[in-house]
């Protein structure tokens, strides 16, 4: 009970912070990578997620020497990836910081969201979104992430590198199948493989040049961003114009988010498949099976 006139205290936001000790440096120059989903409770019914990817693709050119980034330089990283999951993440909900023994902490935060109109009340795409930095329900986790290759060495940024039962396992047997199943659709469909090899390649790329460097991947980009084939683009200025084109148009950070990924994927289908007068969507059967 709170005496008369005593304002209510709020609950204190919810914090966890990892138990290892940053190093004074990391490098990722090479196979290194730390991969984790952070998650947080926001009310009763909901929680919100993020995959976070620190390695040399995620890395690159974001830190000034992926052979030694600073602790600072990773907690920058790490909110970037926040940040870039979006409303159906952990963007607003969740804040990185390193505290006073040089561990990473996390910390929930307040998050508000009016809706298209951006004002108070409303219904559907007006609806406000409201939920509170603490309370009683409100919770923070971090989970070891398979690693995104085979080929991946696992990090300590404080977590360990324990991964759940079979993760590593299941990763060897994701990138089978995801390989093969673009070998014998591809085999039949020119579509299918261009948007199954853009979905396995999406999570490494950082710029408009990843792009370019890779035919298949610039047939997939040009047609959901409505370029034209870059044929023309022989000279070096050329290149760069194209390349910074690209950039300004797709959001690479988005592309650490699976839910991103398929999404872009399933807009190049959909354009694919309406381009080159598909009776059916067998490209976007691959992706959730067809949901919109």
């Amino acid at each position: 009970m709170f005496a008369e006139g005593q304002d209510p205290v709020p609950a204190v936001a919810a914090r966890l912070s990892l138990p290892g000790t940053l190093a004074t440096s990391y490098d990722f120059s090479g196979t290194n990578e730390a991969r984790f989903t952070l998650s947080s409770q926001v009310d009763a019914g909901t929680t919100k997620s993020a995959t976070i990817v620190l390695n040399r693709a995620a890395l690159a050119g974001k830190v000034a020497d992926l052979a030694n980034v600073t602790p600072t330089e990773l907690g920058q990283a790490i909110s970037a990836q926040i940040g870039a999951s979006g409303a159906d993440g952990l963007m607003g909900k969740v804040q990185v910081g390193i505290g006073v023994n040089g561990n990473l902490f996390f910390e929930s935060t307040g998050y508000t969201d009016y809706g298209f109109d951006g004002a108070p009340g409303g219904d559907g795409v007006n609806a406000d979104t409201i939920y509170a930095a603490g309370g009683t329900v409100r919770t923070l986790s971090v989970t070891n992430a398979p690693l995104s290759g085979t080929g991946q060495n696992a990090v300590d940024i404080g977590n360990g590198t324990d991964l759940p039962p079979g993760a590593n396992v299941q990763a060897v047997v994701d990138a089978y199948l995801q390989q093969s199943l673009e070998s014998d659709a591809g085999a039949q469909d020119t579509g299918v493989r261009l948007a199954l090899y853009f979905a396995r390649k999406a999570p490494g790329l950082n710029t408009g040049y990843d792009i370019l460097s890779d035919p298949a991947l610039t047939q997939v980009v040009n047609t959901v961003i409505g370029l034209p084939a870059t044929s023309s683009a022989t000279t070096s200025d050329a290149l760069t114009v194209r390349a910074n084109l690209i950039s300004s148009k797709v959001d690479f950070a988005s592309f650490q988010d699976p839910a991103k990924v398929e999404a872009f994927a399933r807009r190049f289908a959909a354009i694919w498949d309406a381009q080159n007068n598909t009776a059916t969507d067998p490209i976007l059967a691959l992706f959730s099976n067809g949901q919109g």
